[in-house]
């Protein structure tokens, strides 16, 4: 009879499972030091990390603030070893948060939302959209019953079940010009 050799095989569980994402967390808005297999070493301040991949992403700020950061993305089967070099990230935290928000991510004023949707309403008029105010909220943008725009009324804040009129009110939408005289 054969022995059983179930024990040798197991499977080795991802390291998501055994690593606690704390671990993880303590890294983030800090300033690293990042040393690889290749024996490189990355600085920069933690954007974020993948807990899969275990993967790094830093960025640096020119001092001047006069370049745009540079980020380095450090693959998670490179890393020999993360160090904190600075922990104290309060004047860069910012930074890195509005890294990618775009312009409307920022907090609008009630005249500034105003405003958006009369230049969002006014544009797909113009486009020959029919357009009207949601009656349940005056704050929704309603093309024909099958698209609804809420503020601060960007591509992103469309929602329709119809993928095709999303995707054309969407470029519609990203094409519109900054400028309200340019549209005549």
């Amino acid at each position: 009879m054969a022995s059983d050799d179930s024990s040798n095989n197991r499977i080795q569980p991802h390291s998501i499972f055994i690593k606690d994402p704390e671990d993880w967390m303590q890294y983030l808005y800090k300033f690293v030091s990042v040393k690889t297999t290749g024996l490189t070493e990355h600085v920069g301040w933690v954007y974020t990390i993948d807990p899969v991949s275990e993967t790094v992403c830093l960025v640096r700020f020119d001092d001047t603030g006069r370049e745009i950061p540079s980020m380095d993305i450090v693959m998670g089967h490179a890393v020999n070893s993360i160090e904190i070099i600075n922990a104290y990230a309060e004047q860069y935290r910012a930074k890195l948060d509005q890294l990618f928000k775009s312009k409307f991510d920022i907090p609008l004023t009630r005249a500034e939302i105003s405003q958006r949707r009369d230049k969002v309403t006014d544009w797909l008029i113009k486009n020959r959209l029919p357009v009207k105010q949601d009656s349940s909220d005056t704050d929704v943008i309603n093309v024909a019953d099958v698209l609804f725009i809420e503020a601060p009324y960007t591509s992103e804040h469309c929602r329709s079940t119809n993928e095709i009129i999303l995707g054309k009110i969407q470029g519609l939408l990203k094409n519109m010009p900054e400028d309200a005289d340019s549209w005549i």
